[in-house]
């Protein structure tokens, strides 16, 4: 784990010497931190400077192919030859599960990869069957009559590959994860292949000797194009899924800044309130509880939301409060370096201030009284119902069931407030996650994984292949022939590391690198020969795809004020034995400080409670790794 962390500092350092050989005017306040990348060894304090800037510069999309993506060629090469070849029977055999519209009027046609040799299956020929773990949640949606083992991506593999994919057992939460996680353990009855692994459950399967090694097999079946990709980036995909040297998991990649918080306002209710943008925290108070006031919200008299939160305290993926945390210099469960030793944040003096802001914001009502009993899924639908009028989230913060809902809706994005030093700050994360996807040992069709893999990877990432989902499900034709959006994912149904209700990738440059392509390539395309689907993103009449394009890119231009975790390795021993019941321990004091149950002088005996209890043993555990990286 020592050289992979390393590494994990030296990949994302050679990729900032080749930005700033293509953009040096780019790197003139960091040219500093770029010049340590040329040394043959990284030392923590390396660390921390690259990791807070391994993703600031808003141009890392820039580290892979420039301008449309090599691959563009290969899907011009595949569609010249449908007629000469076997895919020419692929669109009559995938029928309404055939990605695209080509029959539309401004329709276009989705280009499938070349199949393997001897896919499709035969006709007749038994599919192989593989179980698999999936999470799902309110997000994760189908049209009539469709299930999680039964949709056009399920139907799609099962046609193209011969693989019936089924659901041994789902999850909604991370403690579901674990619980159920941890009966399969017990029992011995794994399901072949493992959705995103809560990193202590892969430590303990691991020694359990449950998992798959799966380093030949990487190398043996997954494609080249995406080996390339994982090669840029050194060690860094597979620090949390390699134990003595050994891969036993496939990493889940998310895109670049993917869980970066930023703030989403109603710009309707603001225009008829009279309110601006809010520039501090002071201001976001304000504006939050003159909303809450007004009771502009569409639902009950007395529900109106000023700002989002839920029970995921820390950070999370909608309706986040960690930029009021981050800006205090602390985010709960992160470590961060404290006179060359790391330190739990959530044990920090500095924590005190936050926790008494938190808790007048929620005495004055700012919050939804129950915030706290709220999962975050379940958070949305506050948002979706038109209840709130801002909300920390990241690119998706515009929800498209609001203006479903509300067609008045008027969604917009600021940079987060400042706080009290004038600083802006966020949560920010490692994009190839610490979750990844396992192998039952012994699994006998791991190559039908990667296979599946290499064609979602090259369908989903090569961007003249055209691939937008599957009509009537994700996209639907209105009467004056155009598309919409029908706020069904497609990823929610995939098995990984492509897609999933988590989503996942290849590459984490590729949704920078999609955003960049529709807008530069698309965009030169005069409106009138532009076809449904490039208008849509275009032109979009909801604003919603518009406002994430943008959103998404501005996230990459203020990446600079993310806070990531300097803990980055899979957790140690006391982890897996107490981190449990000291996670529990944390969230009772700290939600219960917030809401009034606990008086913040409480916080002074949680901080003793958790050393005792094991946070001096983890703590010690924890800089036995960031020494070994000196």
């Amino acid at each position: 784990m020592v050289n992979a962390a390393a590494t994990f500092v030296a990949s994302y350092a050679l990729c900032l010497v080749s930005l700033y050989s293509k953009y040096p005017d780019a790197f003139e306040l960091n040219r500093r931190k770029v010049a340590i990348s040329k040394r043959t060894s990284f030392t923590r304090r390396h660390f921390l400077k690259l990791s807070g800037t391994a993703g600031a510069t808003a141009m890392l999309a820039a580290c892979g192919p420039s301008g449309a993506p090599e691959a563009s060629s290969s899907a011009e090469g595949a569609s010249a030859d449908m007629a000469q070849t076997a895919t020419q029977s692929i669109p009559e055999l995938l029928g309404a599960d055939m990605p695209g519209s080509p029959d539309k009027p401004r329709g276009w046609t989705t280009v499938l990869p070349d199949l393997p040799e001897g896919l499709p299956p035969a006709p007749g020929q038994e599919p192989i069957e593989i179980s698999t773990t999936r999470r799902v949640d309110a997000q994760t949606k189908f049209s009539e009559g469709d299930s999680l083992e039964d949709n056009p991506f399920s139907r799609m593999i099962e046609k193209l590959f011969g693989v019936k994919l089924t659901v041994a057992w789902s999850w909604s939460s991370g403690d579901e994860a674990t619980t159920k996680y941890n009966l399969a353990m017990a029992s011995g009855d794994m399901p072949d292949y493992l959705e995103t692994v809560p990193s202590h459950i892969f430590v303990k399967m691991v020694e359990a000797n449950l998992l798959e090694d799966i380093t030949d097999a990487y190398t043996m079946y997954a494609s080249q194009r995406w080996q390339d990709i994982w090669a840029e980036y050194g060690e860094l995909p597979w620090i949390f899924t390699t134990v003595n040297g050994r891969k036993y998991g496939l990493p889940r990649v998310e895109d670049l800044a993917h869980n970066d918080n930023i703030l989403w306002y109603r710009q309707d209710w603001f225009d008829a309130l009279g309110l601006g943008v809010p520039q501090t925290l002071d201001e976001l108070h304000d504006t939050a509880l003159a909303i809450v006031e007004a009771d502009i919200g569409k639902g009950a008299p007395g529900t109106t939301i000023g700002l989002l939160a839920n029970k995921s305290y820390s950070a999370t993926w909608f309706g986040s409060i960690d930029p009021i945390w981050a800006l205090h210099g602390v985010v709960p469960r992160h470590w961060t370096e404290v006179g060359g030793e790391l330190v739990f944040d959530s044990i920090r003096d500095e924590m005190r201030e936050p926790l008494a802001l938190l808790n007048q914001w929620y005495e004055d009502g700012i919050f939804r009284e129950d915030f706290f009993t709220i999962s975050t899924s379940d958070s949305i639908q506050d948002v979706a119902a038109s209840t709130c009028g801002i909300h920390y989230t990241p690119s998706w913060g515009a929800w498209l069931d609001t203006v479903r809902n509300d067609p008045e809706t008027v969604w917009a994005f600021a940079d987060n407030p400042a706080g009290p030093d004038g600083v802006r700050a966020r949560h920010t994360e490692n994009n190839f996650r610490s979750s990844p996807f396992c192998f039952r040992k012994g699994m006998e069709h791991v190559d039908q994984i990667f296979t599946i893999t290499n064609f979602m990877h090259e369908l989903t990432e090569d961007y003249d292949r055209r691939f937008h989902g599957w009509e009537s499900h994700n996209y639907e034709w209105l009467e004056d022939g155009s598309v919409a959006a029908t706020g069904i994912s497609w990823s929610p149904w995939a098995i990984g590391p492509i897609g999933t209700r988590g989503s996942g990738m290849i590459d984490p440059r590729h949704v920078a690198n999609l955003i960049h392509y529709q807008l530069e390539e698309w965009g030169k395309i005069p409106a009138e020969e532009r076809d449904a689907y490039q208008t849509l993103s275009l032109e979009d009449p909801t604003g919603v795809r518009i406002l994430g394009k943008q959103s998404r890119l501005f996230i990459l231009e203020t990446a600079e004020q993310g806070k990531i975790t300097q803990y980055q390795s899979l957790p140690t021993p006391t982890m897996i034995e107490r981190g449990s019941d000291l996670n529990k321990l944390q969230e009772e004091t700290l939600l219960g400080i917030i809401i009034g149950e606990k008086p913040l002088s409480e916080f002074d005996e949680f901080v003793d409670q958790w050393k005792s209890q094991g946070g001096d043993q983890m703590t010690q555990e924890v800089n036995e790794w960031w020494a070994a990286m000196s």
